[in-house]
Formats: C-alpha cells, sequence, structure tokens
C-alpha cells in the first residue's frame, strides 16, 4: 500500500519532452550507486570530468557517513547533502540536475526526488523491481541506458554528457601524500597486500602461493628488501597469523588500524598494490599504483567494478577458474602463474 501511494506521488517527467543544453548547467548533484569506499573512489572521476568541464558548476553529493570522508578528500564537492528530510526541504528546487547512479528504484530515493524537484533527473543503469519499474515510473527526464558489462567509471562517458561537453578520460581523484610514511622501512619495495574486502577474501592458501614463488626467483639480498604489509580489516589478525605460518621468510608485517586520511598516506607510500576485489582496490586506483587485483568469475562486477587504471600504469587481473555464476564473493580458486611473473616484474622494477 505504500508503495503504490509513493508511485502515485511520483512527479510524472514524461508527460512533456524537455530538451536540456548541459553547458548552461549552474549545478549537479550526484546520487551515488551506494555508500562503499569504492563506490566513492569510482564517483570523484564522475565529479573530475563535471568540474574539467563545466568549471563554474556547483558539485554536490548526498553522502553517508561512510562515504562522506572519500568525497571531502578528493576536493571536488561543493554541498554534503545527507540523507535526512530536512535537507532535502533545504534544497528543494536548488539544483539543475539530479545524476542518479543507483541500480533500481527504491522508497527513499523516490521520496527524495519528489522533494528535491530539481529541474531535471538522469538516471543510468536501472534493473526493474517488482514494485518499482519503468512501467509505473516516470519521474526522471533522461535514461542514459548503459550496456550490460559497461564499467561505473564510464556511465558519463556513455551519455548524453559527452555528446555535448568535453570530457576527460575517467580518473580518480584523491589528495597526493608521497611516499614518506613511517610504517614502512626505508629503502624498502614496499608490496601492500588487501587480501580482504567487506564480504570477499583471497584465501590465506593463495596469497602464500604467490608470495613465496616470487620470493622464490628473487637473491638473497632482494629479498631482504622487500616489505610486505597486509592492510588492517575486523578479520585481519587471524588472516596475518596464518598467512605468517605459510609464508616464514617473508618479510611480513600487519598494518595497525588507521584513519582514513593514514589509509590514503598507506596506499599512497607503496609501490605495488595486491588487492582482491573491493574498496582497497579502487583506492590503489586513484592513486596510480602498479596493481595485480582478484576477481570472482562473475557478473555484475568483472564489467561494473573494472579497475580504473590508467593506460601507462601496469595492472594485471586474475579472474577465479570456478565456472561463472552470481556469486561476485567467490574470490579463490585462482591460476597464479601470470600473477607470479607479474608481480617478480613489478618488484624487480623496483629495486
Amino acid at each position: 500500500m505504500i508503495k503504490k501511494l509513493i508511485v502515485a506521488l511520483s512527479k510524472n517527467r514524461q508527460k512533456e519532452q524537455k530538451s536540456i543544453k548541459l553547458s548552461d548547467c549552474k549545478s549537479i548533484l550526484i546520487r551515488p550507486l551506494g555508500s562503499a569506499i569504492g563506490d566513492a573512489a569510482v564517483h570523484t572521476a564522475h565529479l573530475k570530468q563535471l568540474k574539467d568541464a563545466l568549471p563554474n558548476v556547483t558539485l554536490g553529493v548526498l553522502v553517508t557517513k561512510y562515504n562522506r570522508p572519500i568525497f571531502e578528500a578528493c576536493g571536488l564537492v561543493d554541498i554534503f547533502i545527507e540523507r535526512k528530510l530536512s535537507d532535502y526541504i533545504k534544497y528543494h528546487q536548488k539544483w539543475d540536475i539530479l545524476l542518479d547512479f543507483e541500480n533500481n528504484f527504491n522508497s527513499a530515493s523516490l521520496i527524495m526526488d519528489r522533494i528535491i524537484d530539481p529541474k531535471y533527473i538522469i538516471i543510468f543503469r536501472k534493473y526493474n523491481k517488482k514494485k518499482y519499474n519503468f512501467s509505473n515510473i516516470k519521474n526522471y527526464d533522461i535514461h542514459c541506458i548503459q550496456e550490460p558489462n559497461a564499467p561505473l567509471s564510464h556511465f558519463l562517458s556513455n551519455s548524453i554528457f559527452i555528446e555535448q561537453l568535453k570530457l576527460p578520460e575517467p580518473r580518480s581523484i584523491l589528495p597526493k601524500f608521497g611516499r614518506e610514511y613511517s610504517i614502512w622501512e626505508e629503502n624498502s619495495v614496499r608490496v601492500l597486500l588487501c587480501p580482504q574486502g567487506s564480504k570477499r577474501q583471497l584465501p590465506e592458501t593463495e596469497l602464500a602461493e604467490l608470495l613465496n614463488k616470487v620470493s622464490s626467483k628473487l637473491s638473497e639480498e632482494q629479498k631482504y628488501r622487500v616489505e610486505y604489509l597486509l592492510s588492517y580489516t575486523n578479520n585481519s589478525e587471524d588472516y596475518f597469523q596464518k598467512l605468517k605460518s605459510l609464508s616464514p621468510d617473508l618479510k611480513l608485517k600487519l598494518s595497525p588500524k588507521t584513519s582514513i586520511n593514514d589509509y590514503f598516506k598507506l596506499i599512497d607510500s607503496s609501490d605495488i598494490v595486491v588487492a582482491v576485489d573491493g574498496g582497497s582496490l579502487h583506492l590503489a586506483c586513484a592513486y596510480q599504483k602498479p596493481l595485480l587485483s582478484f576477481f570472482a568469475n562473475a557478473e555484475p562486477n568483472l564489467g561494473q567494478w573494472t579497475p580504473l587504471v590508467s593506460k601507462d600504469v601496469p595492472h594485471l587481473r586474475l579472474i577465479s577458474l570456478t565456472n561463472k555464476n552470481n556469486d561476485s564473493n567467490d574470490t579463490s580458486n585462482f591460476d597464479l602463474t601470470n600473477g607470479i611473473h607479474w608481480l617478480y616484474e613489478q618488484i624487480s622494477k623496483s629495486f
């Protein structure tokens, strides 16, 4: 009953065809795909594209406590709007465009759209749900349809924006800190290990096999200079102990718990990042670090979350050998042959 009421109250923007001239746009509000830090890191690429194409535009983002630090750090956002009624009322009819990156229509966002009521709403990839779908929701002005496996980072580049504006190639933006960070030893080759995400991890046995085989190809002097640092997560202490027992000869340490700002410094001061599909991977992309990434053999992650690494930055993506399924958390069972060769090459270049 409530959802039927929300549908009835939603504004029908399909009654009249409205043209839009993006060069005249003064303000753009972004509703991110989700609240995760990886989502936010990718969205900084959209913010940079918009700011480069429209230097005087006011940019706003709908934020939560989880993703706000990323958007604050990128330095491109003028206005932060929290997901609460008072902020919606405050910004009623104050926005020229709302860019809606969410994957589906939902009650909270439909209510928000009705209250904020921007001049135009532009949507991207949307999946039909039982109660909210394209047959009954008409509250958007433009639908920039995306290919099924199009990366989130390229949504603006596959839209009306590329037709009317000169957009740069997407690239995530975060503040630079440089190599100086006391957690690392001086003159070491710094390999940051991020094998755990919020819902997935690379098995300790597979990471140990990768690192041990790379180490076996190095000279004794080189082995001493390679430092492996395991990033901190809620379960990282147990993971570290298992990894250490499987790789006793490696120079392996566990990072202490860090603030998000210190985590930026940690990634920026590393030489190479080894990461499972997750937030750390996308932060590594923002810092343009040589990246060895691990993905489940599943959509939508293989397409939507393709790492946004520049062409001149070394990157190898390994995909699980498990038969393709719908479980993006199935990050195990990898052929490590190419990964061993790639990581050895990157370490060797760093001496």
